[in-house]
């Protein structure tokens, strides 16, 4: 089928992104490792659909397809989660710094 075509290409540009950014510094060890386990995912699930079907039935989801859906959601609400307190700790770091410079100058 194209469509796993397109996803099996989407999966090696992605690859290679990681890599890049990996090599740059731009992403930490643990980030690489978690999306290439993403990415590898997808690309699993895309060749070998009946994987869905066998975790669908061991969780009990009457349709297979209703699984990626699931799994999706609760992983984009986790990773709103983790950046919703990354942000709240950069945004009291910026406030203590702030702080310490009006200080420095006030004082």
């Amino acid at each position: 089928m194209i469509i796993q075509w397109v996803i099996l290409i989407l999966v090696v540009l992605m690859y290679f992104k990681l890599l890049i950014d990996l090599k740059k510094g731009k992403i930490s060890l643990r980030r690489f490792f978690f999306w290439l386990f993403i990415w590898t995912g997808l690309s699993l699930i895309t060749y070998f659909p009946q994987i869905v079907l066998f975790f669908s039935n061991l969780i009990g989801i009457e349709r297979a397809k209703d699984l990626p859906i699931y799994v999706s959601i609760i992983l984009l609400f986790y990773l709103l989660f983790k950046m919703s307190i990354r942000t709240e700790e950069i945004e009291q770091g910026i406030t203590k710094i702030v702080k310490k410079i009006a200080l420095e100058k006030g004082g």
